[in-house]
C-alpha cells in the first residue's frame, strides 16, 4: 500500500541474526519518557539502552510482543501486540500496537489503519505515516538530516552542538567496533572463540596483566619520545595497542553476551555473531549507566585486552615447548 522507505543505514536484508519474541517488552514502555530530553543523541543512546533492557527479559515466544534482529517485521491489520522493536530493519504497521514501536537502523510505515497507543522511535530511518494512522505518543525521528543540522550549527558556533558532536564521535566509534566484530565473528570465528576462552579461563590474571601494561604505556611512550629511534615507533606501536584494546573488548563482549545467553535459554547453541552483538549492545548500554557505567567499560577494555596480551605471550611460550 505504502512505497517502501530507504534507510539511513545500509542492511542485508537476507540475513537474520536472531528474532525473537517476547511478553515482556513493557520495560520499553519504562523507558521511552527518558528518550525526550533536548539533546537528540541522548534519545539515540536511551533508545538502544531500552532495546538492551528488553532484549535481556525475552524469555518465551509470545505473540503479544515482537523483537526481530536482521529482518523486516509486519503488523497485520487485525493484529493486535504490546511491543516491537527491530534492529537493521522496516516496521510496516496496519494493525494496533498497545504501546511502542521502535526501529533501529530502518523505518517504519504507518499504513492508514495503524493504531499506536505509545510512542513512535526511528533511528537511522524515516517514520511514513499514512492518512487515518494514529499515534497517539510522541514521534522520534533520528537520520542524516537531524545530524546535518547538528553539524551546521556546530560550525555556526552554537554551544549546545559541542556535546552532541561528542555523542556522534562516540556512536562512531561504537559503530566502527561493531563493524569488526562482525568481520571478525563471520571470517575468524575460531580465532574470537579461543581468544574468549583465554578470557574466560584467566579472568583475574588477564585483568593484572591489563591493568599493569596499560599503566606502563604513559611511561613508555614518553620514553619513546625522549629517545631518537623511537620516535619513529611511536605509530606503529599506537596502532598495535588500539588493535590490541578493541580485539580485546569484543572477545570481552563475546563472552558477556555468551554467558547472558546462555543463563537466559537452556537451549541456547553457541554461535559468536550472536554473542558478540549482544554482548556489544549490553556493554554499549551498561556504560551509559550513572557513576558506574565508565567502570563497566574500563573493566571489559582492561580484562580483554589482557587476555590479548596472555594469548599472545603464552602461545610464545608453549611453542618451543611443544617443539
Amino acid at each position: 500500500m505504502f512505497p517502501r522507505a530507504k534507510s539511513d543505514l545500509p542492511r542485508n536484508a537476507t540475513r537474520e541474526f536472531f528474532s525473537w519474541s517476547s511478553p515482556q517488552l513493557n520495560f520499553v514502555a519504562v523507558m521511552i519518557p527518558m528518550c525526550y530530553v533536548n539533546d537528540s543523541m541522548m534519545k539515540a543512546k536511551t533508545i538502544i539502552a531500552a532495546f538492551f533492557i528488553v532484549l535481556l527479559t525475552a524469555t518465551t515466544a509470545d505473540a503479544k510482543s515482537i523483537i526481530r534482529i536482521g529482518r523486516d517485521a509486519t503488523i497485520a491489520e487485525n493484529q493486535i501486540i504490546k511491543n516491537i522493536v527491530v534492529l537493521g530493519g522496516q516496521i510496516t504497521v496496519s494493525g494496533l500496537v498497545e504501546n511502542n514501536v521502535i526501529a533501529l537502523g530502518g523505518s517504519i510505515v504507518l499504513t492508514g489503519k495503524s493504531v499506536v497507543r505509545g510512542n513512535v522511535l526511528c533511528l537511522g530511518g524515516i517514520v511514513v505515516r499514512g492518512s487515518g494512522s494514529q499515534v497517539f505518543g510522541k514521534i522520534t525521528e533520528i537520520n542524516s538530516s537531524n545530524i546535518t543540522a547538528t553539524l551546521r550549527s556546530f560550525f555556526l558556533g552554537e554551544d549546545d552542538a559541542w556535546s552532541t558532536i561528542l555523542n556522534i564521535i562516540f556512536l562512531f566509534s561504537h559503530g566502527i567496533i561493531f563493524v569488526l566484530a562482525m568481520l571478525l565473528a563471520f571470517l575468524s570465528p575460531n580465532s574470537l572463540t579461543t581468544l574468549k576462552n583465554s578470557i574466560q579461563n584467566n579472568k583475574m590474571k588477564s585483568f593484572l596483566w591489563g591493568m599493569l601494561i596499560t599503566a606502563s604505556i604513559t611511561p613508555f611512550f614518553i620514553f619513546l619520545v625522549i629517545s631518537v629511534i623511537g620516535i619513529y615507533l611511536i605509530p606503529l606501536l599506537f596502532i598495535a595497542l588500539v588493535a590490541a584494546f578493541m580485539l580485546g573488548y569484543i572477545a570481552a563482549a563475546n563472552l558477556l553476551g555468551d554467558y547472558v545467553l546462555s543463563g537466559m535459554f537452556s537451549s541456547h547453541k553457541k554461535s559468536p555473531v550472536k554473542e558478540t552483538v549482544s554482548g556489544l549492545i549490553l556493554l554499549l548500554a551498561l556504560g551509559w549507566l550513572p557513576y558506574v557505567g565508565w567502570l563497566i567499560k574500563i573493566i571489559a577494555l582492561t580484562i580483554g585486552f589482557g587476555g590479548v596480551l596472555l594469548l599472545m605471550f603464552g602461545h610464545r611460550r608453549r611453542r618451543p615447548a611443544s617443539a
